[in-house]
């Protein structure tokens, strides 16, 4: 009974850190970080004062969100522990794996979450919180079932990005998605595994393809308008963080 205490004290902890940092470090993130390479900073980028993300109500819905994902994860039973445990006691052991897979979650949605909100307001992915998310792959390695798992979901997961944007550029002669939207699913694969990138990949295509729908049959979008595709591919990877990847580690 003490250790599912622990639990929800350590799920809601984490939970209220993630959300927390999420907005501040957002509001706060250098502005050069919000821009192209090419690119200056705007003056509203650059005003310390101004709420990229607005405290209210969103660091509280983004504190709930981080607190359910960790207690879901701390709560998942891991079927495939990482390995150099086998000398624990079984209830060591799942400790051990949940806490590191719930670590391991949490850090990728949370980059992926400040990825989502840069795309959607400032069509930029920015390469450092990219680079996060990769890094918050080596806490997934042990749970795959090999290296390949892995390194087929970064194939899988740049290559098709890469190939979309290639081919657009071949068949409308123009740019039809940024360089930072093949970095994003390469480092998604990374963390999500071959099945798992397969299936965040679905669902953020699916999700975009159902938005743009509705916003040309409502007059919002035109035909040749550019959106941005981050936000769905990093809901894609939450989704399947979140509901689909305690079943299949």
């Amino acid at each position: 009974m003490t250790i599912i205490y622990v639990k929800i004290i350590a799920g809601l902890a984490l939970g209220f850190l993630a959300g927390m940092s999420a907005v501040y470090i957002f509001n706060r993130m250098p502005a050069r970080w919000l821009c192209d390479y090419d690119e200056e900073p705007s003056e509203e980028l650059k005003d310390p004062q101004i709420q990229r993300v607005k405290g209210w109500p969103w660091r509280w819905v983004y504190c709930g969100l981080f607190a359910c994902l960790s207690l879901r994860m701390l709560f998942t039973q891991v079927t495939r522990p990482p390995a150099g445990f086998s000398g624990l006691p079984e209830t060591v052991v799942q400790v051990i794996s949940q806490g590191q897979i719930t670590l391991a979650a949490l850090f990728a949605c949370w980059a992926m979450l400040i990825i989502g909100l840069a795309d959607l307001k400032y069509m930029i992915i920015p390469d450092q919180f990219v680079i996060m998310l990769a890094i918050s792959s080596l806490g997934f390695l042990p749970l795959h079932e090999n290296l390949w798992q892995p390194l087929g979901g970064l194939a899988l997961g740049g290559g098709v990005m890469l190939l979309v944007a290639l081919l657009g550029r071949i068949a409308f002669g123009k740019d039809v998605m940024g360089f930072g939207d093949v970095k994003l699913c390469a480092a998604m694969g990374l963390c999500l595994g071959l099945r798992g990138m397969l299936i965040a990949l679905a669902a953020g295509c699916l999700a975009s393809g159902f938005a743009a729908a509705i916003g040309l049959a409502r007059k919002k979008y035109r035909r040749d308008e550019m959106k941005p595709l981050g936000p769905y591919l990093c809901g894609g990877g939450i989704f399947t963080v979140f509901i689909v990847w305690p079943f299949i580690v």
